[in-house]
């Protein structure tokens, strides 16, 4: 004769199996999904980096900023570099714009011009087509004539912004303060 038991052995068997096997499908529809959307990231990063222009990573480092002549010629002598990771900048591609505001005016005034004028060190800073290409990690110099409108007897504060075409835009405040002076730093 048998002997006829009950038991629910079985039964807590397949139900945890059928949680188990749930568990595992949720986990392939979730990791399908995380690698869905890092697949669509990376792809999208792609294109915009193909997208975008060249860069020449353009930044002009300025070593020494001062007053060179206060009077009827105003001057700015500048000497920069460009860094040694940069590529070579052509003189016209880098150019400069000095926003002055005259003491007791609501008007700013500016000059502008580029870097066509810069040479080595061993040059005087004013001689065109003396330097036609900036190569990184060379020492240049130029001096910037405040001819048009910015007079630094009258200003006390001005701007000075030195903009690379492709390249990165610095602008510098100046404090140049009641009684300018030849030599006087203005970094």
């Amino acid at each position: 004769m048998r002997r006829v038991v009950n038991n629910n052995r079985a039964e807590a068997g397949t139900s945890a199996m059928i949680i188990f096997i749930g568990l595992v499908m949720v986990s392939a529809i979730v990791s399908a999904l995380i690698l869905g959307v890092g697949a669509n990231i990376f792809t999208e990063a792609k294109s915009d980096a193909q997208q975008t222009t060249p860069n020449i990573q353009g930044i002009v480092n300025v070593v020494i900023l001062e007053v060179a002549n206060v009077g009827a010629n105003d001057q700015i002598h500048i000497v920069f570099e460009l860094p040694y990771v940069g590529n070579p900048v052509a003189d016209t591609s880098v150019s400069w714009v000095m926003m002055c505001l005259p003491d007791g005016n609501n008007n700013v005034v500016f000059d502008q011009g580029d870097f066509s004028p810069a040479t080595t060190m061993q040059g005087d800073g004013q001689t065109l087509d003396d330097v036609t290409v900036f190569t990184p990690g060379t020492v240049y110099r130029i001096l910037i004539d405040l001819t048009n409108n910015c007079n630094l007897e009258s200003t006390e504060e001005a701007t000075l912004i030195i903009i690379v075409d492709k390249g990165r835009t610095q602008e510098r405040f100046l404090q140049i303060g009641g009684a300018p002076y030849e030599g006087q730093d203005l970094m």
